[in-house]
């Protein structure tokens, strides 16, 4: 079975945003679906959650609320059957950072270094800048590998 790296775009679409996201929600939701049946194995990072967290904080009207959003966002991810990558280590980020240059957010080179190291055959995010990395590691939108197992939106 091949392995996913879950991108922060689309933890964001499950979570935080899934009313505002609601056609790319059916797609994440399908996706998660087939997680939990263990029909598609997926992993994301620290850096993904931590990206979660930020973003519940600078959208949230105050700095309670957004710790609270941010934390039953991480509840929701945790209570799946995605594991948790660790932050990577100092001789991570120095071997593997000279692969992904050409990655125009400098800021997912963690996500990429961490799908890298973990075994992982393909990003999946709704960031097109991954693309750019291809030639390393594949990368998906959540409709992309849907459609890659057979599923068919009803």
């Amino acid at each position: 079975m091949n392995l996913s790296y879950l991108d922060t775009s689309v933890l964001l679409v499950y979570t935080l945003a899934s009313g505002k996201e609601t056609e790319r929600y059916v797609h994440v939701k399908k996706l998660f679906d087939l997680i939990e049946k263990e029909e598609i194995k997926a992993i994301t990072s620290f850096y993904a959650l931590h990206e979660l967290y930020i973003f519940a904080l600078e959208h949230a009207p105050d700095f309670e609320i957004g710790c609270q959003y941010g934390k039953e966002a991480f509840n929701f991810i945790l209570t799946t059957k995605i594991q948790v990558t660790p932050l990577l280590n100092r001789m991570e980020k120095l071997i593997n950072a000279r692969l992904f240059t050409h990655l125009a957010d400098s800021t997912d080179m963690p996500h990429a270094i961490s799908a890298k190291i973990w075994g992982c055959d393909v990003i999946v995010a709704y960031d097109e800048h991954f693309r750019a990395i291809s030639d390393v590691i594949d990368y998906k939108t959540p409709e992309e590998i849907l459609a890659s197992v057979g599923w068919v939106e009803r």
